[in-house]
């Protein structure tokens, strides 16, 4: 029976979700394997009783990628760039994360300066060729790499977006003479304006390649040694991807993981008619947010590796810190209680885990308080063992000269406050009212914390979705086919040629045909188009709809409208008579993805309780009797008050004092304040 198959690979789980005609929905987690990534996947299929060579259509999401970039383990590169421009990202931009910090440091960006290397080129401001390409340099340029063996090359000239003759001529004597090395050139990774950015991107696509490519390859070679077909790779942009395309575009992947339960999010809401929502996904090492309003997902173009190294390309807008169930609680010089960003991973893990690992995380905190009860298995086979986590969260607590849970409880207030400062980041800051927003708590940590995450930004309404722990895996299965596309060529708004726009979108629209084309689609994909535009003299812009079909000075017109409109919303004012300047093109090419049905869940009356146990809410409550129900036992309509707890193989969902839940037809459980 052919399969549909998604897997999600996180720091510390591998969660697979798996469809057919059948059976429906199953879910299946192991712990992730940091030795060997790929075998963490296989052991989740044999979890679910899977034959690989039943698998139709597969779906992967990976942190592969961030994690690599995050531990800079990745291999010496080189770039080759315009003379003049070696320091480029040494340079920076003129900013710092504190301006009164003396003591602040650039950081350092993934290639050495010593393997920076100029070339004689110049591609002038309207495309033109200033000085032809100095092949000579470009040779020894290569011949130099080669001898310091570097993995990967990065060619970024100035101007290439425009031009892309002298990068494309450099990517064929790198491959003649050096076939060995991966090449990454700036007019495929990131066609923009902007050299600085532009080059961090390059290079950082160059850094992963090696990497992926062997994973990737690794990866395929095993599937289809098993008989396994059709795998896909998660884009950060929400969309899925051939193996090809990723091994050739591997900074696509940096959001590859949280992406997924955007996604499911996205259709979460238009099932449950919720809108706006915020994602709360908290797995084993990291949480990640992100917005969706007016049913879509925040997008952006520019995210950081860490300040001052940018990576710009399309991307959902996920803001992620290193903060779950395997955050380590520890005490700074100051004897100041913290916790993470460093994490127990999936080797050793937790204390609680019983692998070996004694510091004292989140998740024994969450044992202590009897939040997580040893009686239910996390993923379904990880035996909780309690006397490990009262053994290292009693001893932070004795340095703090706190009880053990008034210690447990201090960590996950930290916990909380950490990520709660993210979600200000995307909202309050932004000058966003949360207060709008529910909040989808997802990963297998989030229904533990989405109620008290919701209290901190005074937000009413939290959903916990079927299959909370998977739920990535689960939206990467319902993930569309997406490529991006842009070109860059500012145009000031008294000297228009919508001719030349027109003609720029028809080359980005046949480009994406033919991608799409070799992702195996025979039918072209729909296509979105958008113009980035500035009013005259501003630096950035900001992106609105076009209407497709013939570009005309009306459809312009209509453009700068939502132009005005949008600056006025983000920023409390606009100019609607001023110049104004076309910056770039933008096409979204989409080709549906296969729809995946949730299970209804049928009515029925309030279940009993599996067990009644003593749980920690807070100190002035002290320990208070709680039901524990087993959500598999839920039925569509049941309505209770907290306190509670619900428990299922893949995560725990606290339903707190001052907090209902409701079960909804579709699933999803619903958690209000009273």
């Amino acid at each position: 029976m052919a399969h549909n198959v998604a897997v999600d690979m996180g720091g510390t789980f591998t969660d697979l979700i798996a469809t057919d005609g059948d059976t429906g929905l199953q879910v299946a987690k192991s712990l992730t394997t940091p030795a060997s990534p790929s075998q963490g996947i296989f052991d989740a299929l044999a979890k679910a009783e899977i034959d690989p060579a039943a698998i139709e259509y597969f779906v992967h999401g990976t942190t592969v990628g961030t994690n690599m970039l995050i531990e800079r383990r990745g291999p010496r590169i080189g770039l080759i760039t315009t003379q003049g421009f070696r320091d480029v990202l040494r340079i920076q931009r003129i900013v710092r994360p504190e301006s009164f910090d003396l003591h602040w440091r650039k950081p350092r960006h993934l290639v050495d300066r010593a393997l920076s290397l100029e070339v004689r080129e110049r591609i002038g401001a309207h495309g033109e060729v200033v000085q032809a390409l100095a092949e000579d340099d470009v040779v020894a340029a290569v011949e130099r790499l080669r001898a310091e063996e570097v993995k990967a090359i990065a060619v970024s000239y100035l101007f290439s977006f425009l031009n892309p003759a002298h990068e494309r001529r450099t990517r064929e004597i790198v491959q003649e003479l050096y076939p060995e090395a991966y090449v990454s050139v700036s007019s495929d990774v990131f066609p923009q304006w902007r050299e600085f950015e532009r080059t961090s991107t390059t290079v950082i696509d160059a850094y992963l390649k090696p990497r992926i490519d062997e994973y990737l390859t690794s990866l395929e070679d095993e599937l289809d040694r098993r008989g396994a077909r059709g795998l896909l790779i998660m884009r950060s942009n929400g969309g899925v991807m051939a193996t090809q395309t990723a091994k050739a575009q591997p900074v696509t992947m940096i959001q590859s993981g949280p992406a997924g339960g955007v996604i499911g999010s996205l259709q979460l809401g238009h099932d449950l008619g919720l809108d706006p929502l915020m994602t709360a996904d908290i797995g084993g090492t990291s949480f990640d947010a992100c917005l969706v309003a007016g049913g879509r997902a925040a997008q952006t173009t520019t995210t950081e590796l860490e300040f001052g190294i940018p990576i710009a390309t399309p991307m959902l807008d996920i803001r992620s810190i290193g903060a779950g169930g395997g955050s380590i609680a520890w005490l700074d010089a100051a004897g100041l209680l913290k916790v993470g960003p460093q994490s127990a991973g999936a080797d050793p893990g937790p204390a609680s885990y019983g692998r070996g690992g004694t510091e004292p995380t989140s998740t024994d905190a969450n044992v202590v308080l009897g939040r997580l009860d040893p009686a239910f298995k996390l993923g379904g086979d990880v035996q909780l063992v309690p006397e490990a986590a009262w053994t290292a969260v009693e001893r932070i607590g004795s340095e703090l000269g706190f009880s053990a849970e008034r210690a447990a409880a201090g960590i996950l207030e930290i916990m909380n406050s950490n990520m709660a400062e993210t979600m200000r980041l995307l909202t309050i800051d932004q000058g966003i009212d949360p207060r709008e927003f529910a909040l989808v708590a997802f990963g297998g940590a989030g229904p533990l914390h989405g109620a008290y995450l919701a209290d901190h930004l005074g937000m009413q309404r939290v959903v916990v979705p079927p299959f909370p722990g998977a739920f990535s895996a689960l939206g990467a299965l319902m993930a569309d086919t997406r490529f991006d596309y842009m070109q860059t060529r500012i145009t000031y708004s008294d000297n228009i040629d919508v001719e030349t726009v027109l003609n720029d979108f028809d080359d980005l629209e046949q480009r994406a045909r033919d991608d799409f084309a070799r992702e195996g689609f025979g039918d072209p994909p729909a296509m979105q188009r958008s113009l980035d535009l500035r009013y005259y003299g501003q630096n950035w812009e900001l992106e609105v709809p076009v209407a497709g079909g013939v570009i005309t000075a009306a459809e312009i017109a209509a453009a700068r409208a939502a132009f005005d409109a949008e600056h006025d919303r983000q920023f409390g004012w606009s100019f609607p008579e001023s110049a104004f300047e076309i910056v770039n093109m933008r096409l979204t090419a989409i080709a549906r993805r296969r729809e995946v049905l949730l299970p209804d869940v049928p009515p029925g009356p309030m279940p009993a309780p599996v067990k009644v146990g003593e749980v920690y809410f807070t100190e002035a409550d002290g320990l208070l009797s709680t039901p524990f129900y087993h959500r598999d036992d839920l039925r569509a309509g049941n309505t209770f008050k907290g306190p509670a707890m619900i428990v299922e193989d893949d995560a725990t969902a606290i339903v707190p004092p001052n907090w209902s839940a409701r079960v909804e037809p579709q699933g999803s459980v619903i958690l209000e304040v009273e």
